[in-house]
């Protein structure tokens, strides 16, 4: 098993040239009078993971953290911004992951298809105790479609591709009320002899900063390992292991199933990018660093 390098490093992905990047919070003037007095303040937001050109800038660079987590008696294992704990006020941040509150239509495609091919699957005594339920004109327009020598599995995986689509829409349309009735009727009885539908789950995760000091929710983790190509969850406790390998999906860093393109990364000790002279402007440009340097600048 690879480990993380020493001190500072890039991410850069084997596939796509892309590199792991953070760009910081703007930092926000938020003084106020009272009685006729000043009062200073200011409100960092809070800093964003993205994908981008590997230019040896501040945004480029990570550290691995293997402090022990007091509460749970083991280490840490978070990959933690360099730039953030340099250049603002607001703590160590690290990259984490969460499962996907809302699945997509891919994924609720995905499951339609368990589905169907479930229904499909079913035992040949029941598939032909619930053929009875299948409405008649639905017969009529697959006799069309399928030609009067078809087969009663032909019959019955059309039958069964339309009611997995309801059961799993991919987007909101005018249904036919007397097939959608037939549908789960025929639903229903399979149901009851214990054929249901699959649970809708994404198939990828998404990642953001936050704070190296907050504790995980059930649907969250930061805890890492790299085997000298992938990098992924090390805790199967919140998120499942094999939904984490980290994966340049267009241009965006979620977590996947292991074996999908965009997933072998290259870590490199990072090397600041050599500048004849300071130059804030392209900093800001490169970084994101709009807190500290602004205010030099009288941003």
């Amino acid at each position: 098993m690879s480990t993380f390098p020493d001190g500072n490093f890039t991410i850069v992905n084997n596939e796509t040239g892309r590199c792991v990047r953070v760009r910081l919070g703007r930092t926000k003037d938020a003084s106020d009078w009272k009685a006729g007095t000043k009062y200073l303040q200011s409100v960092t937001e809070k800093p964003t993971l993205e994908l981008g050109e590997p230019d040896g800038s501040p945004a480029t660079a990570w550290w691995f953290s293997t402090s022990d987590d007091a509460a749970e008696r083991r280490p840490f294992n978070q990959i933690v911004s360099h730039a953030v704990g340099e250049y603002q006020n607001i703590g160590d941040h690290c990259v984490w992951l969460d499962l996907q509150s809302h699945p997509t239509a891919e994924d609720r495609r995905r499951a339609a298809d368990q589905f169907r091919h479930k229904l499909n699957d079913m035992p040949g005594d029941l598939k032909g105790k619930l053929a009875v339920l299948l409405p008649a004109a639905f017969l009529a327009e697959a006799e069309t479609e399928l030609g009067a020598d078809a087969g009663l599995s032909e019959v019955l995986d059309l039958w069964h591709r339309y009611c997995a689509s309801l059961t799993f829409p991919e987007h909101h349309v005018e249904e036919d009320p007397e097939g959608a009735e037939a549908a789960q009727s025929y639903l229903d009885a399979a149901a009851e002899e214990g054929i249901r539908p699959p649970a809708v789950e994404s198939d990828r995760t998404s990642t953001r900063m936050y704070g190296c000091g907050a504790s995980r929710g059930k649907n969250s983790t930061y805890r890492w390992a790299y085997d000298g190509t992938r990098i992924y969850g090390a805790d199967s406790k919140t998120v499942p292991t094999e939904r984490t390998y980290w994966t340049d999906d267009g241009g965006y860093l979620v977590g996947k199933s292991k074996g999908g393109p965009g997933q072998t990364w290259t870590l490199t000790g990072w090397k600041p990018a050599a500048e004849t002279q300071p130059d804030p402007v392209r900093a800001i440009a490169l970084t994101g660093l709009f807190g500290p340097i602004a205010g030099l600048l009288g941003g």
